[in-house]
């Protein structure tokens, strides 16, 4: 029986297993475990060395509406041209910043999403709509518009998921938070080189005459970016219209043309916090620090203790700015932290409170607990 066609008859408890080999893309709709009893659907390996099953994309490779008590995971999916693994809460043609999310309690853990095919529209993993979500141990092998997007969600949490790149397609955005969004955190999260947005918060729909009018009413509210790691991103964080965000203990490491950007375009940031972050650049490769929008007020974003370091400070800058914000504790500028690559941990002890690998930050209220450092990391896609 086609997966398709079993939806309707699926109940809470029921595990689906999909065989080694390839299938067709698979759309289930209204399917609904309970507290206790989720439904699984998951990829069934008669042998731990050996592939997941792989589940091919078209349009999409998984479509899920309205899912209650889920927990999809262990499957391989890949090259669709819009969005690969598509979970969406809508109920009918109501604007989406206008819906209640869905209330979904879901799971979706150890995904393999491979994509060597150009498609603009292509995403990796669309949520929209949706509430009490997590989203753990996913491997992501090249993209092109965002390998996460979170439209109109509530309490999400993504954590311990890899994000590597590939050389022939464009990686724009890791993960996208659009305005509206709450209570989301990102937590473990490393990014490969050539990403040109590592976390896009606060993003609105700029198709819309107006998009600072619309994203201005529903801010994204209650981020916490935190212990990430992005080598070589061309931005690590741009800002919308987003209010309540903590930067914390991330690792951006040589990155190439700013750390942080607000453009003003969706909106003005608001009680942003930057703390405990460690921010590298090779001498001659930053354009700026902070790219900020004239009237931007320097309170939006507090500057607690972060390290900043290039073989090329004090004197550039001059060029490069300093960090945008106001302090509310020393920068620190003149600390080489010698990062070991392979783990992006600093080896100069004096430089070991910064970055990823400090202890965990609180999730913020209401969002997705998220797995820590014990679980299983994911495994790259071959």
């Amino acid at each position: 029986m086609a997966l398709n066609s079993l939806g309707p008859f699926l109940l809470p408890g029921d595990d689906v297993r999909l065989l080694p080999g390839v299938h067709i893309p698979f759309t289930l709709l209204d399917v609904h475990g309970e507290s206790g009893k989720p439904i699984v659907i998951r990829g069934y390996q008669t042998e731990a060395d050996k592939p997941l099953p792989y589940v091919k994309g078209e349009a999409f490779s998984i479509l899920l509406l309205r899912p209650r008590h889920v927990i999809l995971r262990d499957l391989m999916v890949g090259n669709s041209s819009g969005p690969t693994v598509f979970i969406d809460g809508s109920i009918g043609a109501t604007p989406v910043l206008e819906e209640t999310p869905f209330d979904a309690n879901l799971n979706v853990i150890n995904l393999q999403i491979k994509q060597t095919v150009q498609a603009p529209n292509q995403t990796s993993i669309y949520l929209r709509s949706m509430q009490n979500v997590d989203v753990s141990n996913i491997a992501i092998k090249g993209w092109n518009n965002a390998a996460v997007v979170l439209d109109n969600c509530k309490r999400v949490g993504i954590s311990q998921c890899v994000f590597d790149c590939a050389k022939n397609l464009p990686q724009y955005r890791g993960v996208t938070i659009r305005s509206g969004c709450e209570d989301i955190s990102c937590m473990y999260d490393s990014f490969g080189t050539t990403v040109k947005v590592a976390f896009e918060i606060g993003v609105c729909d700029t198709t819309h005459q107006s998009p600072s009018a619309d994203s201005s009413a529903r801010p994204a509210q209650r981020i916490l970016i935190s212990h990430n790691a992005a080598l070589e991103c061309a931005c690590f964080i741009s800002l919308g219209s987003v209010d309540n965000c903590a930067i914390v203990n991330n690792s951006c490491i040589e990155s190439t043309q700013y750390f942080c950007k607000a453009d003003g375009v969706c909106g003005v940031p608001n009680f942003i916090t930057f703390e405990n972050n460690l921010i590298t650049w090779v001498p001659g490769r930053l354009e700026r620090i902070s790219l900020v929008a004239q009237g931007i007020p320097p309170e939006s974003i507090r500057l607690q203790r972060n390290l900043w370091w290039s073989e090329e400070l004090p004197t550039a800058f001059e060029i490069v700015g300093k960090p945008f914000g106001v302090e509310i504790a020393p920068q620190v500028f003149d600390i080489n932290p010698k990062v070991e690559m392979r783990g992006f941990i600093p080896v100069d002890p004096k430089a070991r409170d910064f970055g990823w690998g400090q202890q965990i930050s609180p999730t913020p209220t209401g969002a997705t607990q998220t797995p820590l450092q014990s679980q299983t990391p994911p495994q790259k896609p071959s």
